[in-house]
């Protein structure tokens, strides 16, 4: 018979299943060993008996299974807080498979400091793999064989457990590697897109700060930039945001500046920089770094190079915070793409920059062509109209041959002039075409009517064919056909001696479903012809045939290049054909859109209209003349007292107001650029003061480029003449003024 201490120790099996059932249906809470091993502790191993128990981890190839719960926080008895992996023992554990007991014979050495009398180990595995160990120990009878059996199967339970476990962590690690992907991904799209769209650097520093936020603790930011001058490389904070050290926002300081910034050393140094609680310290008193602010609890910074644009961005804390060798990687690939957006940003905002520059010495040139104009046109004002009046005079012989070389040479000067700013204006792109209705023929006579008087006095042929099937109201811009004409006639005149110069116009294309005429204008001359290795000379600006210092037909040699310029603008192209000594050809081909009937009949209307009447043009107007420059004022006054009208003279918008006060006008002549009050601001007083009354105001003024005319009728003024005046222009566009006034107003002046 055995005494009751030799009998063999068990539980009963329905303990035993109570045990499995609990462990399989308590696990499925369990996501991670540490939890595992609290389980087993607190539901599993006070049941399996008077033992003290424990579960051994080996993470990896690690050589020891250590304990899962230190012996301190168990509050149970000894177990052995280590076990070596290679002891034999557990490698003949591990090659059968099954528990193993040690009762009577000695234990194995990191057994047998316990105080235990029996000890037994059973190996949790996982497809061969040992995973884990169940160690029991105490002063119980042997270890029964059922009871070793439930051992096996409760380590077998538990391994199946740890194999889950080991799933979901690894699929865990997946799912965060792959928000941590998808949340990287998305940042790197955004830092690219806001360097599309940020309004300004600035705002893009801001956005940066955002997106590294959401990656990694960055309520301290800093970005940082190189730049070179001209006394060495400095080391520049256009963004600086931190709790304690808000003044470093936009310093600057010397790179290579002792002590050295930690800022410096890190670009210098070319590689990501961690700084923590363990190793600050250290790292600062070898190298001689200088915080540049507060001392931070752990700092984290990472350079840039992208071609000759470096820097650095930084994050740290002052708390607990520390940044880890994850966020040191992180920050090395995040710093690469936030220099390449910033770079990117310079660059647009440089090429901004430049774009502001361009268009405002676009602005200074327009500026600089309209007073260009003004100055140029004032003086030739009375060159011109005085000149005009002088010839109108009962003059002598030779006096009168002077005066009309005075003027031919005005007018040469004026239309050297005039192709200078057309050509300024065309290359400003400060052209445009004012598409109306007109009339061919109308057109083509006034183009031709003071050249048929140049052509006259060098006795030849001046000769206009225009078929006659060729609708004569069409729509285009007549002006620049008009000078087209001028400037292609007018060259072929000044290159022709003898024969003559024909203007021909035909219908290139008959008129289409689309209600259009395409026509084709040719000028033939019988001149000295071009050599052809000059042909291609002929539309570039600047460039004219024979032309020498001692050349007789002197110009600009932009006439061409205008004509050239306007013909595309009006969707043509120009060609040339010629031959020295026989003469040249000019030709090209438009489009125009023939005027609607209504048009035609108004047009008309307008042209029967514009006729002056006898009762009109012996009409006593009476007219306020304001003009600030003597000269003008002058003449201007003598023509229009030479139409029999009564003139009153203002020198500027002030004396304007206070004759209209005391007295009532016609209509009023006003200059533009005058002192004291100028016509824009004495025509808006004028306004102001009508009650019920319009009265006509004409500007007349020496500014004649694009938009002049508009920028007057627009600040209220009723018509608009440019300078140098002419008689029948002035006279002309008063009339006008008046008859639209008296159509408007019933009659009322």
């Amino acid at each position: 018979m055995r005494t009751p201490e030799e009998q063999s120790f068990s539980i009963p099996a329905e303990t035993v299943l109570d045990i499995l059932r609990d462990l399989t249906v308590g696990q499925r809470t369990v996501d991670t060993r540490v939890e595992l091993a609290s389980f087993l502790h607190r539901a599993v191993f006070p049941r399996l008996g008077p033992f003290t128990a424990e579960i051994y981890f080996r993470d990896g190839d690690a050589p020891m299974f250590r304990a899962a719960t230190p012996e301190t926080e168990t509050g149970e008895g000894w177990t052995p807080q280590t076990i070596p992996a290679a002891a034999g023992p557990i490698k003949k554990l591990h090659a059968h498979g099954r528990a193993r007991t040690w009762d009577t014979e000695p234990p194995p050495p990191f057994l047998a400091d316990g105080p235990h009398r029996r000890h037994l180990l059973a190996p949790i595995e996982d497809g061969g793999h040992l995973l884990a160990l169940l160690y029991l120990g105490g002063d119980s009878a042997p270890f029964s064989p059922f009871f070793l059996a439930a051992v096996e199967t409760l380590a077998a339970t538990i391994g199946s457990r740890l194999k889950s476990l080991t799933v979901i962590h690894r699929q865990t690690e997946a799912m965060h590697a792959l928000a941590y992907s998808e949340k990287l991904r998305t940042a790197l799209y955004e830092i690219s897109e806001q360097a599309h769209h940020s309004v300004d650097i600035a705002e893009l520093y801001s956005h940066l700060h955002n997106i590294v936020g959401r990656l990694i603790s960055a309520e301290n930011f800093s970005i940082a930039l190189t730049e070179k001058r001209d006394d060495g490389r400095y080391l520049t904070f256009p963004y600086h945001v931190d709790s304690r050290d808000r003044h470093l926002q936009g310093s600057e300081r010397k790179l290579n500046e002792k002590p050295q910034l930690l800022t410096s050393y890190l670009i210098k140094t070319r590689r990501p920089l961690l700084l923590t609680p363990d190793n600050y310290h250290a790292v600062c008193r070898e190298h001689q770094l200088d915080p540049g602010g507060s001392a931070p609890h752990s700092w984290l910074g990472a350079p840039f190079y992208l071609d000759d644009l470096a820097g650095a961005v930084i994050v740290q804390s002052y708390s607990d915070i520390v940044y880890t060798e994850k966020d040191k990687e992180l920050m090395a690939y995040v710093a690469r793409q936030l220099g390449d957006a910033i770079k990117r940003k310079r660059a647009v905002e440089a090429l901004k920059k430049a774009k502001d520059r361009a268009e405002q010495a676009e602005r200074n040139k327009s500026t600089f062509l309209a007073n260009m104009s003004h100055e140029i046109r004032t003086p030739m004002n009375g060159i011109l109209g005085l000149t005009d009046l002088l010839l109108q005079s009962d003059i002598s012989g030779h006096q009168r041959g002077y005066l009309e070389l005075v003027h031919s040479s005005a007018d040469r000067l004026l239309k050297l002039i005039n192709d200078i700013l057309d050509f300024s204006k065309i290359e400003a792109g400060k052209l445009e075409l004012n598409v109306a209705a007109f009339s061919l023929r109308h057109t083509i006579a006034d183009a031709l009517e003071i050249l048929a008087i140049t052509a006259a006095k060098k006795n030849i042929a001046l000769v206009v064919d225009c078929e006659e099937g060729i609708a004569d109201q069409l729509m285009g811009d007549a002006d620049k056909l008009n000078q087209i004409l001028i400037n292609l006639v007018g060259n072929a005149i000044k290159f022709t001696n003898h024969g003559g110069v024909t203007l021909l116009v035909r219908a290139a294309r008959p008129e289409n479903r689309h209600g259009e005429v395409e026509l084709r204008f040719q000028v033939k001359d019988t001149g000295i012809g071009i050599p052809a290795e000059e042909l291609g000379n002929v539309f570039k600006s600047f460039r004219q045939l024979g032309t020498t210092r001692d050349s007789n037909h002197r110009g600009t040699g932009l006439g061409l290049v205008i004509a050239a310029e306007l013909v595309e603008m009006m969707g043509g192209k120009i060609c040339v054909d010629s031959a020295p000594g026989v003469g040249t050809s000019f030709y090209f081909s438009i489009r125009f859109p023939l005027a609607p009937t209504s048009r035609q009949e108004a047009h008309a209307a307008e042209e029967k209209s514009a006729t002056p009447q006898p009762a009109e043009l012996g009409e006593k107007l009476r007219v306020l003349l304001v003009e600030d420059e003597y000269i003008n004022r002058t003449l201007a006054v003598s023509l229009l007292e030479r139409e029999g009208w009564v003139v009153t003279v203002a020198e500027n918008g002030v004396q304007a107001l206070q004759i209209l006060e005391e007295g009532a006008f016609d209509v009023v002549l006003m200059d533009i650029q005058m002192p004291e009050m100028n016509g824009y601001e004495a025509t808006g007083a004028i306004r102001n003061r009508e009650k019920g009354h319009h009265l006509p105001i004409i500007a007349m003024t020496a500014y004649a480029v694009k938009g002049d005319r508009e920028k007057c009728l627009a600040a209220g003024m009723d018509g608009y003449i440019s300078k140098p005046i002419r008689p029948e222009r002035l006279r002309g566009e008063i009339e006008a003024v008046l008859r639209r006034q008296r159509q408007k107003w019933g009659g009322n002046k």
